[in-house]
């Protein structure tokens, strides 16, 4: 929206003349020439978009027309335009640009002659250098913050005390495995449990696993219509995704041939049935549970008993990836996550691990201690912006709830 000249800008404007004497006020090029200087003198980093990449940037120069701007990792892609976007004195300045040059890092850009989007922000933000913070995630939905509560009612009647301990801010991890092994054993007394490692030949059933994270059920060992047919279900499928595959690259014979022999080896083995479940780290699979019913246990796993150990591990990698970001945040090995800017209302943070911001965009209540002074304040709020840069990634929280005598203290350091 077009906006006139605010209390603010005139501020900024009265303070920059007693150092820059060279512009007339009174249009609208030369307010806007007063925001660059004034992100010059301050050292300001703030942001471009080219070519829908996000980059961090400073003022280099301003000049009579035009100000060069120093892009880091800026790459020219014959596009002429760009939108640079940066808050001066608590107001949020949006401004389309035309490049007049590119010279490596450095990008000329033609000074707008209008304001073109300005926005009063509702609380005024600091913009912050040395102020860390930690945070874990807080529990919404196992599944992530798309699913329904229905979800979480009908797996805590499964699993009581496995989702009564996943609900804490720090799961136990040994409490976690002595009620995996209790649920298992009601299914069958045989399973395994397996972490992936490089070259240990389950290269294609973790590729297979991580396709749509379902599991992999095989429901009669002594029948190939168990392995090959497809299933028709939310979590649960066979290797017939494998099997079209080798019958596209070669033919049906070679792709009944490759499963006959699997079968023949797994009852080699006395396998009855089996259920393969992923088990994920930020969504990412790091290993499987397998359960399994041999000749000597004298019954099938059912397609029930499938569901119920899929929800199962389902459940447990939400915990093991809860207790890897309360590691990771809280180990003094790990660099601090760095606040950018802070308001009474908000606060935007950065951090540089892809798998845990691809995470944060679905899993994205969090709670925050942020030490300042003596005191650690602890808030807890909801990750409402993403904004991915060439080495970093960006989010914006709104606060819902603290103690009160934490905002207070928030508003003295503001």
């Amino acid at each position: 929206m077009a906006v006139g000249r605010s209390d603010s800008l005139q501020e900024l404007i009265t303070l920059m003349d007693s150092v820059y004497g060279e512009t007339i006020i009174g249009s609208d090029i030369n307010l806007i020439k007063h925001l660059f200087y004034y992100l010059k003198s301050e050292n300001t980093e703030f942001e471009v978009e080219y070519e829908e990449r996000h980059m961090p940037v400073r003022v280099e120069a301003v000049n009579t027309d035009t100000v060069s701007l120093n892009v880091l990792g800026f790459e020219d892609q014959g596009t002429r335009r760009a939108k640079i976007k940066f808050e001066v004195i608590n107001v949020l300045y949006v401004f389309e640009v035309i490049i007049n040059d590119i010279k490596e890092n450095i990008v000329y850009i033609r000074i707008p002659t209008e304001l073109q989007s300005a926005e009063m922000r509702k609380h005024r933000r600091v913009v912050c250098d040395d102020l860390f913070m930690n945070f874990i995630i807080l529990f919404r939905s196992f599944k992530g913050g798309r699913y329904i509560s229905g979800d979480n009612i009908y797996a805590e009647r499964r699993f009581t005390h496995l989702f009564r301990e996943i609900r804490n801010d720090e799961p136990n991890l040994k409490l976690m495995n002595l009620m995996l092994t209790d649920y298992i054993t009601k299914v069958s007394g045989e399973y395994e449990l397996v972490i992936y490692r490089e070259g240990d030949g389950n290269e294609k059933l973790q590729e297979l696993l991580s396709r749509d994270l379902k599991s992999v059920f095989v429901q009669d060992c002594a029948n190939i219509e168990s392995y090959i047919s497809k299933i028709e279900h939310d979590s649960i499928k066979s290797y017939s995704q494998w099997y079209e595959e080798i019958e596209r690259e070669i033919d049906e014979f070679e792709a009944i041939t490759f499963f006959e022999e699997l079968r023949k080896k797994e009852s080699r083995n006395f396998y009855v049935s089996y259920i393969i479940s992923p088990l994920t780290m930020f969504d990412k699979v790091i290993g499987h549970l397998k359960v399994y019913t041999t000749a000597m246990d004298k019954h099938l796993i059912s397609l029930y008993d499938s569901e119920y150990i899929h929800e199962m591990a389902e459940i447990s990698s939400y915990g093991f990836t809860k207790i890897a970001i309360k590691g990771n945040r809280f180990n003094t090995l790990y660099t601090n996550t760095k606040i950018l800017d802070i308001s009474i209302s908000g606060l935007r943070f950065e951090i540089y691990d892809e798998k845990l911001y691809q995470y944060l965009r679905k899993h994205n209540t969090i709670k925050m201690y942020i030490p300042i002074g003596q005191r650690t304040l602890v808030i807890n709020g909801e990750i409402l912006r993403y904004e991915e840069s060439i080495d970093s990634y960006r989010m914006g929280v709104n606060y819902f709830s603290s103690n009160p005598d934490d905002m207070k203290i928030l508003e003295n350091y503001i």
